[in-house]
């Protein structure tokens, strides 16, 4: 039997490996992180400064994958760019290519072995939980099992000095909110500017396709004028992590 959790860089998963680190999960075989190419900033810089050292601690792996097309590493941004093509929250094809299809290629050395795939899904959201959609992997869930909330992830964190990752996502996913979108823009101009070109990119082929499922990015936060610290307390209440936990 292989125990596998897939780390999705965000706050379930981070307070996952703090519990593992605390003991009050045990250890599994190997973490692996699916990369897309575009995570926010943040979550490469956490997993660097304490995702990987602290798997290394516990002698645990950590593999970081990702989607290659003829030998080459394709990230979502330039899968989109290439076909003209912006996520969209009923397709899903962002999840399922560059991160379940990803980690399926990454475990199939282990075909033929019971493989556990651990997901980082708290009491608050059980509505997210999922079976795999491969024979050979079946989808556990720890902290469900276990009855860990997400502010039992936050505790955890907390109690094994571990900084809050922060919500895990591509810097232009369309399940942003508004303020979401506004906090890239300040903080990460150049990320913003990538953001609007990938959505203009598309809309040349289709002008019904918009990132924000409402207005073009470049004219979404026109007029807007969020006071930072308008924007700090709404990034304080944002906890939906729908896609990557």
């Amino acid at each position: 039997m292989v125990d596998i959790l897939s780390y999705g860089g965000g706050l379930q998963t981070a307070g996952m490996l703090a519990m593992i680190k605390l003991g009050r999960l045990p250890r599994p075989d190997a973490l692996v992180f699916a990369d897309t190419g575009d995570e926010l900033p943040a979550t490469y810089t956490h997993i660097e400064q304490y995702g990987k050292p602290i798997a290394d601690e516990l002698g645990i792996p950590f593999a970081m994958v990702q989607k290659t097309l003829k030998g080459k590493v394709e990230t979502l941004y330039d899968f989109s760019m290439r076909y003209k093509w912006i996520p969209q929250p009923w397709g899903r094809t962002c999840t399922n290519q560059f991160k379940i299809q990803v980690i399926h290629k990454y475990l199939r050395p282990y075909k033929g072995q019971q493989v556990n795939v651990w997901m980082g899904i708290s009491t608050d959201e059980a509505q997210r939980k999922k079976p795999s959609r491969v024979k050979w992997i079946t989808n556990t869930y720890p902290l469900l099992e276990m009855g860990y909330s997400r502010q039992d992830c936050v505790a955890a964190l907390q109690d094994a000095g571990i900084p809050s990752p922060g919500k895990s996502s591509c810097f232009y996913c369309p399940f942003q909110k508004q303020t979401r979108w506004r906090t890239l823009q300040i903080q990460h101009p150049v990320l913003f500017q990538k953001a609007i070109d990938l959505e203009e990119n598309a809309r040349a082929r289709n002008p019904q396709y918009t990132l924000t499922g409402k207005a073009p990015l470049k004219t979404y936060l026109a007029g807007e004028q969020l006071a930072w610290e308008e924007l700090l307390e709404a990034e304080e209440g944002c906890h939906t992590g729908y896609c990557f936990v």
